[in-house]
């Protein structure tokens, strides 16, 4: 590749900001980044180029909306595991960013509460299907001493 100023030098590196290969005498390095004579009169290298991602925000909402939704028929649920799915996806862009990204802490926090929810419901779940079991168990008349009141609860299945 060669110079996209000087097209008979080699080129020397490959501008940050533009992509345009650069030569030795045309390439400015900028806190270890190279950047070519056009990007510089911009002013590129200068500018706060940081930014929030944008899934790590959208995980830690649905970290938060899945929290009072926990056990609304399953929505809770859902919000949990695109917000767990969310955040893992944001983590690893904002790593693969170079400092450009921000919203680790965002994604990490999205992605505990999705976890959460999500254990809470599954603890839920499984306490729920063992109060059925156990009321399917219980013959229908029969008086135990240890369960007092649960013959009562029948209703609620």
């Amino acid at each position: 590749m060669n110079c996209y100023i000087h097209p008979d030098r080699e080129a020397a590196g490959t501008c940050v900001g533009c992509g345009k290969f650069t030569c030795t005498e045309c390439t400015t390095v900028v806190m270890d980044k190279n950047y070519c004579p056009q990007c510089v009169a911009k002013g590129i290298p200068y500018q706060s180029t940081t930014q929030t991602n944008a899934l790590a925000i959208t995980s830690l909402i649905l970290g938060i909306v899945s929290l009072p939704t926990a056990f609304c028929y399953g929505c809770g649920m859902i919000f949990a595991i695109v917000a767990i799915v969310l955040g893992f996806v944001a983590r690893n862009q904002i790593k693969q960013s170079g400092g450009r990204q921000t919203g680790d802490g965002l994604a990490l926090t999205g992605l505990i509460l999705g976890s959460v929810v999500a254990g809470l419901v599954v603890i839920g779940g499984l306490c729920y299907l063992a109060f059925i079991v156990i009321m399917l168990l219980i013959p229908s008349g029969s008086d135990y001493s240890l369960l007092p009141g649960l013959l009562n609860l029948r209703f609620l299945i």
